[in-house]
């Protein structure tokens, strides 16, 4: 008795030392790799091609990394009703979040033409896609298909922002 209840405080005081000692360095972790995001973030909006693929590839590896690679593949929810398609355009973390993510995307691609946009729509919406994929096959956060719809919302207004801002851009000024 006297073995196994040594064993046991010990398991559980390693256990306990883990966590205090280890919260603090993964909070800074965490903080590292959130400015991380925002340096490459902007130099994606700022046209560096190599920084939107090292955003995109480590914005999908994100979940599976935070989870330790250890996957628990959840089931994603099926196609939403129109009263949780409603609801879900209040998710403003999705909108706003997707607004910057067209924003990086379109300076990628001649925004020029209308080809342009539907390229870079196409691309966010793909990155929407696969977000909720990886979401779902590291069990972190929910894979949700009502989620696409403030993705959707977020890619509409960045498409309008960078249509505004184009015509701003290169109309002649009058005097």
């Amino acid at each position: 008795m006297i073995v196994r209840r040594v064993v046991l405080e010990e398991a559980l005081w390693l256990s306990t030392f883990f966590i205090f000692f280890a919260s603090p360095m993964l909070a800074g972790m965490k903080v590292l790799v959130y400015i991380g995001f925002l340096v490459l973030g902007i130099l994606a909006a700022r046209g560096a091609r190599w920084a939107y693929i090292t955003f995109v590839v480590l914005g999908i590896l994100y979940f599976p990394a935070s989870v330790g690679f250890h996957l628990h593949q959840q089931p994603c929810e099926g196609l939403p009703n129109m009263a949780l398609a409603v609801y879900s355009l209040g998710n403003y973390g999705h909108i706003v979040l997707f607004v910057l993510f067209f924003i990086m995307t379109s300076a990628q691609f001649n925004m020029s033409r209308w080809s342009g946009f539907v390229w870079a729509a196409a691309a966010c919406l793909a990155m929407g896609i696969l977000v909720e994929l990886a979401q779902g096959v590291s069990g972190t956060h929910h894979c949700r298909t009502r989620d696409l719809i403030p993705d959707a919302a977020g890619i509409m207004i960045g498409a309008g922002i960078i249509f505004l801002w184009n015509r701003i851009r290169t109309k002649p000024l009058t005097a």
